[in-house]
């Protein structure tokens, strides 16, 4: 953190492009306070109070990332999304390299393939990124790599 200015990112974007890993990294390396939003726990108290939910964070005064796969045709989701940014959250979009994208997403694991290709359908479908006009971000190096996490806090900053 530069002064008293903090750092507040709310890192979006597509399948596999490592944005919980990054909040991690974030957190362990460089102190940041990473919200998952994801996790259902958290999920259940962001949708029951988004400004409560964000205030908190807010009144935490430390450099804070929150990383989320939202659905995008989910209006209560897109309107979450536009609270952090109007609440200060610089908005990050990850993108990029699409097929190292699909090839994280597969490698970890966790659900199945077409539910890849049915969240990039989402997106392109609802026309996201012009509705949330995030700063777009390749979080993958040429070769399809992920880039450190030094490399992409100084591409946020």
């Amino acid at each position: 953190m530069t002064g008293s200015k903090r750092d507040l990112f709310l890192i979006t974007g597509i399948p596999g492009t490592g944005k919980t890993r990054f909040g991690d990294t974030l957190a362990t390396d460089f102190g940041f306070r990473h919200y998952d939003l994801e996790e259902d726990q958290t999920s259940n108290r962001m949708f029951a109070d988004p400004t409560g939910f964000i205030g908190d964070i807010l009144r935490g005064n430390k450099d804070t990332v929150a990383t989320w796969g939202f659905n995008p045709e989910h209006q209560p989701s897109v309107s979450l999304v536009l609270q952090f940014k109007n609440s200060g959250f610089n908005l990050i979009w990850f993108d990029g390299n699409r097929p190292a994208a699909l090839r994280e997403f597969i490698k970890r694991a966790t659900v199945p393939e077409i539910c890849f290709y049915l969240q990039m359908y989402r997106i392109e479908a609802t026309n996201i990124i012009a509705i949330v006009n995030p700063v777009l971000v390749n979080p993958f190096d040429a070769l399809g790599k992920f880039k450190t996490a030094s490399e992409l806090l100084e591409a946020l900053r």
